[in-house]
């Protein structure tokens, strides 16, 4: 079964399971293995995998993700955000899926480790609900 016949949630659990054998590099090659436009931007990937392996190895032991948000557009673009928690600090990952026909394709994938600057923005009295302009 080709990668593209999976769902969005099969294709981010295998990725998952690549990822905790402490693989990032096989994560982002399984990840991209199905993406149409991934040979014209393979400079970009190895970039994603290099900077992705540093980060792996500095913030330790991988202990899993959490799915925090999952957001759609119509029936045929998802994007998942996870929570990956390592020892000493967590990363966050977006992964959007796109369905141009009928088979998912991953879109883009994207990580960051400023999670801690997003929780203190959301936590700001004007993002409050009740501080909402009506």
């Amino acid at each position: 079964m080709s990668l593209a016949q999976l769902t969005p949630e099969e294709i981010t659990n295998k990725f998952f399971a690549i990822y905790k054998q402490g693989n990032s590099d096989k994560a982002v090659d399984y990840l991209f293995a199905n993406t149409p436009y991934a040979k014209d931007i393979e400079e970009g990937i190895d970039d994603v995998k290099r900077q992705l392996k540093k980060q792996y190895e500095l913030i330790g032991t991988y202990y899993g993700a959490d799915l925090l948000l999952t957001k759609t557009v119509g029936p045929n673009v998802k994007m998942y955000t996870y929570l990956v928690r390592h020892s000493k600090q967590p990363l966050t990952f977006n992964i959007m899926f796109y369905k141009p026909n009928d088979r998912w394709q991953m879109q883009s994938f994207k990580y960051h480790n400023n999670t801690s600057d997003e929780l203190e923005e959301a936590s700001k009295a004007y993002r409050m609900k009740e501080n909402y302009d009506r």
